[in-house]
């Protein structure tokens, strides 16, 4: 069945952490996080910031785009960062995913296409050497019920053990900013909904909560060390949409797909890493490029204090 990485108890002061690895069923008292970029390969810029963000920031995994624009840049770049963890961003539909939704749910065609569209797109990763560490989706549409089970599928033949689960972050989000409240409580209940239809049969797949989706663009620095302080025991991911681009920083309320140079500031911040440290927070890291392979947590994601 499923695991979702997320102990029964909360941390005490004090507790050790487990190795987090994949389709494992550990349970952990400590607090650890994965730190994702979306959309690598959308643009030069966006790449520019992916490979900053790894080099300079918290950023530790990378979701590519295979027929991106500047996909082949980013591969390059994947190439020469072995130690960033690269994991495959399907994309199904670029836009209005409600309607793309309920059209799927209708056409048994387009349904069979879908589990074809996602695979080629698998292959095409593969081809280029690559070792997926993840799977997720643009606008998250692989948790579509006539989606998911086809990713699974994927999953199982290709070793790859976990997917990004977008859910539980409506409260922190509204605590935060309850601006936009009805648009964020539709689309959280629509996710767990979803969630529920599942089933949740898939042996060895991992299912790791991501926070991401109901402030896609607005993930700035002030709200990444607000959520630091505030997150729950267990394993949680954080993805963002980083980009280079000076004149994408976030005005007013971005759109779904907005990648700005806003939340590559935050990725880099320094008040981001003293929260993680102040927290006892603990960044999970690549720890090799194999198929499978354990991911585990950094020795250490920040420079050791110099001796007074």
């Amino acid at each position: 069945m499923f695991r979702f990485i997320t102990p029964p108890s909360l941390s005490r002061p004090g507790a050790r952490s487990a190795e987090f690895k994949p389709g494992s069923s550990v349970l952990i008292s400590q607090r650890l996080l994965i730190a994702t970029a979306d959309d690598f390969g959308a643009s030069i810029e966006v790449n520019e910031a992916v490979a900053r963000a790894f080099q300079e920031g918290i950023l530790r995994f990378a979701s590519l785009m295979v027929d991106g624009p500047a996909a082949l840049d980013a591969v390059a770049r994947a190439r020469a960062m072995p130690t960033l963890g690269v994991g495959v961003h399907l994309v199904l539909c670029e836009e209005h995913p409600a309607r793309w939704g309920l059209r799927l749910l209708r056409e048994t065609a387009q349904r069979r296409r879908v589990e074809e569209v996602m695979a080629a797109q698998i292959e095409r990763f593969l081809s280029w050497g690559l070792v997926p560490t993840h799977l997720d989706s643009h606008l998250n549409v692989h948790v579509h019920p006539a989606v998911f089970p086809a990713l699974v599928r994927l999953a199982r033949r290709y070793d790859i053990r976990r997917i990004r689960w977008p859910g539980g972050e409506l409260r922190p989000s509204l605590a935060y900013d309850a601006t936009g409240v009805p648009g964020q409580a539709a689309l959280a209940c629509a996710y767990a909904g979803l969630r529920l239809a599942q089933g949740w049969r898939a042996h060895g797949i991992d299912l790791v909560r991501a926070y991401g989706m109901l402030r896609s663009g607005l993930m700035d620095e002030d709200y990444l060390v607000w959520l630091i302080r505030r997150l729950p025991p267990g394993l949680t991911e954080i993805y963002l949409h980083p980009s280079q681009e000076p004149a994408s920083a976030v005005a007013g309320r971005p759109t779904p797909t907005h990648r700005c140079v806003t939340e590559l500031r935050g990725l880099l911040s320094p008040r981001v890493r003293q929260a993680l440290r102040e927290e006892g927070v603990e960044l999970l890291t690549r720890a090799r490029p194999v198929a499978g392979g354990p991911m585990r947590r950094s020795e250490s994601p920040f420079p050791p204090k110099p001796a007074p």
